[in-house]
């Protein structure tokens, strides 16, 4: 049977500003909070990882967005990775491996039908990068809009991160050439080791001269997850038909507000695709990612450097650490004593 309290994050207030860091008071914690009464078609799981991301910060907003803003006074939204401990619910049992929309809790009531199960021979936490939301939005971007070809030149923004270095494999494995941009000489090490052909150093290398050196003939596909400054640096070097697939804008959050795009004007005559996604959009096709993916996984030849934070009350922390860009790889939360 499931515990009758747990430990949880509150979303106690909106912060005072729609980017950058969190301001005291937005988020509560609770050592002894109620596990609500288990209904017909739900189930409690015991959460042993949590996925931090991006959107995470702009959840906590009340601003249109892609979800509703996270409700004030419950447990705050994040997708979780964890193990059944009682169901009512025809499609689980107690035991069962399951990730979802968990929230910032030690134990979630939640609908049933609204989890997946995760396959069996990876680990739990796989379900929440490689498996989950990184691998399903490097897959569906690159899939439906990049569309890379052999021998083509892709350039992948924020390369060292979940979304990125998934990108940059899938694109290699297409038998494109790729190149990476990131902001640390070790994320840079990261991207190279994944196959890219280089990586440019955003914090030390100019941008828009350096991808001129490295592609030449001109770039075929974008994968950002920036946005803002090094976007615009990228507009100029696109190649006729080329696409550009707009995954994220980590930039603006971090920095306080958006970056003009001035080199827009390139998309017109080079006939430039750039189209923005929601993965969630897609969970219909979750199955199909997965086929694609599980294979990879299960024979190594596709992998996410994680970077774990201990303990649900250090969750916060995790979240200035996706701003400031100080993480290598996915930021996941590991629960448990």
């Amino acid at each position: 049977m499931s515990t009758s309290h747990t430990r949880r994050y509150v979303l106690a207030a909106r912060p005072a500003t729609t980017t950058g860091p969190l301001d005291e008071g937005v988020l509560r914690y609770e050592d002894h909070a109620p596990v609500p009464a288990l209904q017909d078609g739900q189930v409690v799981v015991k959460v042993g990882w949590l996925s931090l991301d991006v959107a995470t910060r702009g959840w906590m907003n009340d601003v249109r967005n892609y979800l509703p803003p996270a409700p004030l006074g419950e447990a705050m939204r994040a997708l979780g990775a964890g193990v059944v401990t009682e169901s009512r619910y025809p499609g689980l049992v107690a035991g069962d491996r399951v990730s979802g929309l968990l929230g910032w809790q030690e134990d979630a009531v939640v609908d049933g039908s609204t989890l997946r199960k995760v396959p069996d021979g990876v680990p739990l936490q796989a379900a929440l990068h490689v498996l989950g939301i990184s691998g399903q939005t490097a897959w569906l971007g690159l899939h439906d809009i990049g569309q890379p070809k052999p021998g083509e030149t892709v350039v992948v923004t924020a390369a060292g991160g979940a979304v990125g270095s998934i990108a940059v494999q899938l694109a290699v494995a297409a038998g494109a050439r790729v190149i990476g941009v990131a902001g640390t000489p070790e994320k840079c090490d990261l991207v190279r080791s994944l196959g890219a052909a280089d990586c440019v150093n955003y914090r030390t290398q100019d941008v828009e001269a350096t991808i001129a050196e490295l592609a030449p003939d001109r770039v075929d596909v974008v994968f950002d997850n920036v946005g803002g400054a090094t976007l615009d640096a990228l507009l100029p070097h696109l190649a006729v038909n080329a696409r550009v697939v707009l995954c994220g804008a980590v930039s603006r959050y971090g920095n306080g507000g958006p970056v003009p795009l001035r080199n827009w004007f390139h998309l017109l005559p080079n006939r430039v695709r750039m189209e923005g996604f929601i993965y969630m959009d897609h969970a219909a096709r979750f199955d199909e990612v997965e086929a694609d993916l599980l294979p990879r996984v299960r024979a190594g030849e596709l992998r996410c450097q994680e970077h774990v934070i201990d303990g649900l009350k250090s969750a916060p922390d995790g979240i200035q650490v996706l701003l400031n860009g100080t993480n290598n790889g996915k930021v996941l939360v590991r629960l448990g004593d």
